[in-house]
């Protein structure tokens, strides 16, 4: 069974999508280091031990503490455990301990020598220092030593440090190139999953399709076909890291309100139809059950009860039940539809959006 781990590294590697590179510079230099950064992956998932990456005390904890996420209503309920979340984040701080220290240095040098980074000795110790705040400090030097067991060398010349990859000796063109891309939201995004094509810009939703099944593909062109018609606008967040399965977001606007909506990766896709009020879903359903009787058990089950006590939580009422569920979201929650799951979530934006 795969490991948090395992999972993890391999979310990185389907995040990153295909080779599309940027035609403001040379591909020769982009190619390298998509190559340089996917072998590095490659080698962390065949091997994460070898890259100082270590599942067993995360799955320790998973296997001692699984009586209390199987327990009937666990899933229903807010929970967090600081412990769990300090082994969580060291095993994903190690997976992305070497795409972030070449990012830190690239927005700290001053450029490019002879395919070298070239960066001052304070600029080269903050981003050590950075890069020091990362758990299991302990690991660092043998993980510098891994990269420079891959080819990346750091030499002291004329007072400044000059950092080369001997195997892939023009990636640092690349590697600037993302560091100096327009400061938007989806900047440091874009260099993670090695988009040279949208560098510094928003993906598009073509763009996302491209890191998802045949499957997930085919459920957004679904939609984007029966929205085309529609005043409805695709607004996509950026993530905060490829590390922690964080999925794409994507979210259909109307006038100023989200209507439908996915988070989705290359494992996993939730479609979402909003109904920004809780009152709404209510009073949906009791139009649903009059009008169309035989979507209304379909409608009930997309919508996971919550038994947390947090001030967000709500009831709302399902013909003669009454479910709480999560008030920050308002939002029926179908995971990994089917098409007909498709044709019905459509079918209700529709009708309760009177479009």
């Amino acid at each position: 069974m795969p490991t948090l781990a395992h999972r993890s590294i391999r979310h990185c590697l389907h995040m990153i999508g295909p080779f599309c590179p940027s035609p403001a510079l040379p591909e020769e230099g982009q190619r390298q280091l998509y190559d340089f950064l996917t072998f590095l992956y490659q080698g962390m998932l065949e091997n994460p031990e070898g890259y100082f990456v270590f599942p067993g005390p995360y799955e320790a904890w998973q296997e001692k503490n699984k009586t209390r996420t199987d327990r009937p209503g666990a899933e229903k309920a807010h929970r967090t455990d600081s412990r769990e979340s300090t082994l969580r984040n060291t095993v994903q701080q190690a997976i992305s301990f070497y795409a972030t220290y070449l990012w830190q240095l690239g927005i700290r040098a001053e450029g490019t020598e002879n395919g070298a980074l070239v960066l001052g000795q304070p600029k080269y110790q903050e981003a050590l220092a950075h890069m020091a705040r990362f758990h299991g400090p302990e690991h660092h030097p043998a993980r510098y030593a891994l990269l420079e067991k891959a080819g990346l060398e750091t030499i002291v010349k004329d007072g400044s440090i000059h950092i080369r990859c001997r195997p892939y000796p023009r990636m640092t063109e690349a590697l600037l190139f993302l560091c100096r891309a327009k400061e938007t939201p989806y900047k440091f995004m874009n260099y993670l999953r090695l988009d040279f094509e949208n560098a510094g810009a928003a993906p598009t939703v073509s763009t996302i399709c491209r890191t998802l099944t045949e499957e997930g593909t085919a459920i957004i062109r679904k939609m984007e076909e029966s929205l085309a018609s529609l005043p409805v606008k695709a607004k996509i967040r950026p993530l905060r890291g490829i590390t922690s399965d964080f999925q794409w977001k994507v979210e259909y606007v109307c006038k100023g309100k989200n209507v439908l909506g996915f988070y989705a990766d290359h494992d996993r896709f939730l479609l979402c139809v909003y109904f920004n009020d809780h009152k709404n879903i209510s009073a949906f359903a009791s139009l649903l059950q009059q009008n169309h009787p035989s979507l209304f058990p379909w409608f009930c089950r997309q919508f996971p009860e919550r038994l947390c006590r947090c001030p967000s939580n709500r009831l709302v009422h399902l013909g003669d039940e009454k479910r709480r569920i999560c008030g920050l979201s308002n939002r029926a929650e179908i995971p990994n539809p089917s098409p007909q799951d498709v044709e019905n979530a459509l079918f209700v934006l529709r009708t309760f959006r009177g479009l």
